[in-house]
């Protein structure tokens, strides 16, 4: 196969290190109909004197290229990294680099990663889908550039910004007076904010948190470019909606990959979501429940105080549904974001300027839909009721909030009144230690809902890793995190009806895998309420052999608190479960004295680092805290990502794995996507 000399056409070219010809064959029409010419080569040096040759002096703007390296062809890619690295730097725009490997290979993904790697796609997606996600990262389909808004006070910077972007190919425009950035956003409707972080008159994170306020930037690419070395003000800034965090000064290469890997991400999931409703056939103006819950998590996390989620919850089947949905969204208005968010529920995130103009509003609505449904469906026109709740009133998840929002949307349908109900928050919650009486019927009811949440390995290879967490369903449905009933349990005695239900329901949920062929490992918590029983041990045991998974053991969890406290019960525990192979975790690890004196007596195979340990401690010690649990033979894990600043610098201290919202939130199913080099 020799290199094909093309033409480059208006959008660009793709340049593929590949010796499949069926591969080839398959994805050209596909690039083809991406408006991008595919060149293929056979050599790694035949790659290099193409992008040098097109990256060369011509005082135009360099044509718009993208590296593609199939791994099953050039398996060793840290031996192609230096000869990848060398030729693109030879080219003015740096092209992004995207290599094709095999999905069960980890190894080839992380090193992918850390060589520089723009994405890593798994060989196995079907020609269309490759292409499709290989050319969102050459550009915008109609060929027109990119347009970056540079907001920072020192003008120096700015302008070194703007210029190295329009450099790769971009349009970019500076503001020095951050008051003026959102008027100037309104005029250059940039697809990248590059924002500094210490500015006068208005920080970026102040002015980030406004403009994640307004619905049309709500996904909106914001890069953070700053000399801010601390990392808890390098997370506060990415908690009010920044996607990444760049620390002055930086190479003019690393500021073009990075900008162009956050247009690219924009880009795909802005497809995925059109795809979506397109293949849904939802009607207008709906979005999928995982951006409406994201974007709840994100004001959440903003404080935000004059946000409040509509809930519409209908007695009919699922065409009534779909009308009842068409209609909440239309009569939201441009600036709402709706979604189905359950069987018979429709949400609507809406924002108004405080709680009784929402209460009114979601009135307004409610009657609205009423019109619209008789006017022009009245065969199917359904009985419902709405509820409102106010983001601040959430209870610190977007699951809790859209939980209270549906609680007072059923008891207006049940009141059949055609008025809104407002959730109020109560002085003395019914989950309360006050008065605990609901929340222990409820667990005596088992009204558990299960969530699994992935974990990711940053280096080695790994079965896929989850760990199961709990809601607990209240008789008005509202779903409570653990930090809100679990206290209540232990205080009545009932932690050890918790325990089992969790480890029956997960040890099944792990029976359903096994037999599936798609085996997982499955981290359960247990408390000593239940450890301390001398039978403890055997009941687990018998519980896993009735469910034919001795190949398939979970990992047993326990809280760095308890173990503390019952620590002579616990190293006993842990030497039987080790023992049986069972494999413990120990959570909530801190370099103080007291929890390394444990890590140092407990015999764990994995250790869980508290938040305060993953965010705040300096590289080099958070290296030695992640070296005392090695030394211990014991896998780190770090929980809480919410961005991908904080992947690198864990990497290098050398963590193992990694959760958190940006890997995935916690969900109903064990569905995420291990060999998707997007994710």
């Amino acid at each position: 196969m020799n290199a094909q000399t093309q033409v480059p056409s208006a959008r660009g070219s793709v340049l593929l290190l590949s010796t499949d010809v069926a591969l080839v064959a398959a994805m050209d029409p596909h690039f083809t109909g991406f408006g991008l010419d595919l060149a293929v080569f056979d050599t790694p040096a035949q790659l290099g004197r193409r992008v040098q040759d097109q990256g060369g002096p011509g005082g135009g703007r360099p044509p718009s290229l993208l590296v593609l390296v199939d791994l099953l062809a050039f398996p060793h890619v840290e031996a192609f990294a230096s000869l990848g690295a060398d030729a693109r730097a030879g080219h003015p725009a740096r092209p992004p680099l995207v290599c094709l490997g095999q999905p069960e290979n980890l190894r080839q993904r992380l090193a992918s990663l850390r060589v520089g790697a723009a994405a890593w796609l798994p060989r196995d997606l079907n020609a269309a889908d490759l292409a499709a996600r290989a050319a969102a990262l050459v550009g915008p389909a109609d060929g027109v550039p990119e347009r970056v808004l540079v907001v920072d006070d020192q003008p120096v910077s700015a302008l070194f910004a703007a210029r190295v972007l329009e450099q790769a190919g971009m349009i970019a425009q500076q503001v020095f007076d951050p008051l003026l950035a959102l008027s100037a956003m309104d005029r250059f409707a940039p697809d990248l904010v590059l924002m500094d972080l210490h500015m006068p008159g208005a920080s970026g994170i102040e002015l980030t948190a406004v403009i994640r306020e307004q619905e049309r930037y709500a996904d909106l690419p914001i890069l953070f470019l700053s000399v801010e070395l601390d990392p808890a003000r390098q997370l506060d800034a990415l908690r009010v909606g920044g996607d990444d965090f760049l620390a002055k000064p930086v190479p003019p290469q690393r500021l073009v990959a990075c900008v162009r890997q956050r247009l690219a991400r924009a880009r795909h999931q802005a497809q995925v979501r059109k795809t979506a409703v397109t293949a849904s056939r939802g009607p207008t103006g709906l979005v999928d429940r995982e951006r409406l819950l994201a974007r709840l998590d994100r004001l959440i996390h903003a404080r935000a105080r004059d946000w409040g989620l509509i809930y519409l919850e209908q007695a009919g089947d699922a065409a009534a549904l779909h009308w009842l949905a068409g209609a909440a969204s239309a009569r939201a208005g441009a600036g709402a974001l709706a979604a189905r968010v359950g069987e018979h529920g429709v949400a609507v995130l809406v924002r108004r300027a405080a709680p009784s103009p929402l209460g009114a509003f979601a009135e307004a609505l409610g009657q609205g839909v009423r019109v619209d449904l008789q006017a022009g469906a009245a065969a199917v026109a359904p009985a419902f009721g709405v509820g409102w709740c106010a983001v601040a009133a959430g209870g610190g998840e977007s699951v809790t909030l859209v939980s209270r929002a549906r609680k007072v949307a059923r008891i207006s349908l049940h009141r059949r009144q055609g008025r809104a109900e407002g959730y109020q928050r109560p002085s003395a919650g019914p989950h309360s230690v006050a008065a605990p009486h609901p929340v222990l019927e409820a667990i005596t009811a088992s009204q558990f809902h299960l969530l699994f949440q992935p974990m990711v390995p940053l280096r080695g290879t790994a079965a896929p890793c989850y760990e199961a967490t709990l809601r607990l369903a209240m008789p008005d449905g509202e779903l409570l995190a653990p930090g809100a009933f679990v206290p209540a349990a232990l205080q009545a005695g009932q932690a050890p009806q918790v325990d089992r239900w969790l480890l029956a329901t997960g040890l099944d949920a792990l029976r359903e895998r096994r037999v599936a062929g798609q085996p997982v490992v499955l981290f359960l918590h247990q408390s000593f309420a239940s450890a301390a029983d001398e039978g403890w041990v055997e009941r687990v045991r018998d519980a896993i052999v009735a469910r034919n998974l001795v190949q398939c053991r979970p990992v047993i969890q326990w809280q760095l608190a308890e173990v503390e406290r019952y620590l002579d019960l616990a190293v006993r525990r842990a030497g039987q479960l080790v023992i049986l192979g069972i494999r413990p975790c120990l959570n909530a690890v801190t370099e103080e004295e007291s929890s390394l004196q444990v890590l140092e007596r407990l015999p764990v195979s994995f250790v869980r680092f508290a938040r305060s340990a993953d965010w705040r401690l300096p590289p080099e010690r958070l290296r030695a805290l992640v070296h005392r649990a090695h030394a211990r033979r014991a896998r780190v894990i770090v929980t809480g990502v919410e961005g991908p600043e904080a992947i690198a610098p864990l990497h290098r201290a050398g963590v193992d794995l990694i959760q958190g919202p940006y890997i995935q939130p916690p969900g109903e199913a064990m569905d995420f996507d291990f060999t998707d080099g997007q994710g």
